[in-house]
């Protein structure tokens, strides 16, 4: 009987349906529900993060017997529960666990459910006050789990990947160029600038000049410092121009070759779903196998 369905099991028939219902929006519409409904328990979770740190709220949060608290607690309670259900029921259903666990995805939502656990059996002290902070900050990972759910966000994080070497390029150019221009900038600045005590404060200036932000904490004020800031401003537009053009020429390539790579496995997932299902159709029609 396995052989007519194709070789495969209840339980992997079961599992790999679940498993394209949790990950393939397109496979249902149920599947595009639980889609968005999982969209919208992000936007819940991170709009409670958010809200909770306003200071009329914070101070009322702070009582853990106000109501405030515990509408928010209540509502991060929901969507952990949820989160938590759903990365149980993909690792279980998962075709290939091994993948699955060194998935970074799969530690992205791991991290963003884990400090809700902690912070619920842990009583905050003297001691615990900063490692709870950084749990708390751990929650906004969650956002991050809005890029499982579109195909576009995750062709992009896939580019990125393969453009590596030339990111790295554009990190390796940008840093030598810093250092260079904020160690010139001290040893032109100092004694006469109070604001530029180290080259590691000229660094931050060479920083926020050669990204065209200039906050304008900390400017030069000597004649040379003026003319080293000149050469900065220009010499900067050189400097991120040039890797910019190889970085995306990469990105584009690479980008065509991951959508049509998609469009194609896409393709082939639902010429196997029809595949599967005529072979449902003719078990069904031809009755139990005969016996010999």
């Amino acid at each position: 009987i396995n052989a007519e369905y194709g070789g495969r099991g209840p339980w992997e028939r079961f599992s790999n349906r679940i498993w394209k219902f949790l990950n393939n929006p397109k496979s249902s519409k149920a599947a595009t529900v639980w889609a968005w409904l999982d969209i919208v328990f992000i936007m819940i979770s991170v709009t409670c993060l958010i809200v909770e740190t306003l200071p009329k709220i914070k101070s009322m949060v702070a009582n853990t017997s106000s109501n405030e608290y515990k509408i928010l607690f209540t509502l991060d309670t929901i969507c952990v529960g949820f989160f938590t259900f759903d990365l149980l029921a993909r690792g279980l259903t998962s075709p290939n666990k091994k993948v699955f666990l060194i998935s970074l995805m799969t530690w992205l939502d791991f991290l963003a459910i884990l400090p809700y656990f902690v912070l619920l059996f842990t009583k905050e002290s003297n001691n615990t006050i900063e490692i709870l902070r950084v749990l708390r900050l751990a929650r906004v990972l969650r956002v991050f789990k809005l890029v499982r759910r579109s195909k576009k966000l995750l062709l992009i994080a896939h580019v990125m990947k393969k453009s590596t070497s030339e990111l790295s390029l554009l990190v390796m150019v940008w840093l030598m160029a810093v250092v260079v221009f904020g160690s010139f900038l001290y040893y032109a600045e100092n004694g006469k600038n109070e604001e530029i005590t180290s080259i590691l404060g000229a660094c931050w200036w060479a920083v926020a000049t050669m990204s065209t932000v200039g906050y304008g904490d900390v400017y030069p004020k000597t004649t040379w410092g003026k003319v080293i800031g000149t050469v900065v401003v220009f010499l900067s537009m050189i400097f991120l121009a040039l890797p910019l053009t190889i970085i995306v020429s990469t990105f584009s390539k690479t980008y065509r070759a991951r959508k049509c790579l998609t469009a194609q496995n896409s393709g082939d997932e639902d010429d196997e779903d029809e595949e599967e299902e005529g072979r449902v159709d003719d078990g069904n029609e031809s009755g139990p196998p005969e016996k010999i």
